[in-house]
C-alpha cells in the first residue's frame, strides 16, 4: 500500500504512480486527493491531521489481504482508465480545440 498522509495537495504524481503500480492508497481528503483515490474502491481517504483515521484505515487493510489486492487491482485499472499518458494526452488536445 502507499500513504499520503498530506495537509494540502494539488493531485499529486507520487499517488497516482503508485495506483500504476496496483497499490491501494491510503490518503487524506485534501486537494485533488479524491479525483485519484475513490474511497472504499482503489483505496481510503480520510480527514486531515486525523492520526486515528489513518491509523484505522492502515490497520484495515494491513489485517486484510483480500481487500488490499482488490483495491490494488482497482486502482491500477483506474489510473490506466483515467490517468494514462494516452489519456492525458487526448485530453489536453481536446482542452486545446475547445478554446
Amino acid at each position: 500500500m502507499f500513504v499520503q498522509p498530506s495537509r494540502s495537495e494539488g493531485l499529486p504524481l507520487a499517488v497516482l504512480e503508485a495506483m500504476a503500480a496496483g497499490l491501494p492508497v491510503v490518503a487524506t481528503r485534501v486537494g485533488g486527493m479524491g479525483e485519484a483515490v475513490v474511497d472504499g474502491e482503489t483505496g481510503m481517504l480520510v480527514g486531515a491531521e486525523r492520526p486515528d483515521e489513518l491509523a484505522r484505515a492502515l490497520r484495515s487493510l494491513l489485517e486484510d489481504d483480500a481487500l488490499r489486492r482488490r483495491m490494488g487491482i482497482e486502482a491500477r485499472a483506474r489510473a490506466e482508465a483515467e490517468f494514462s499518458v494516452e489519456t492525458m494526452a487526448r485530453r489536453y488536445v481536446e482542452l486545446f480545440r475547445s478554446r
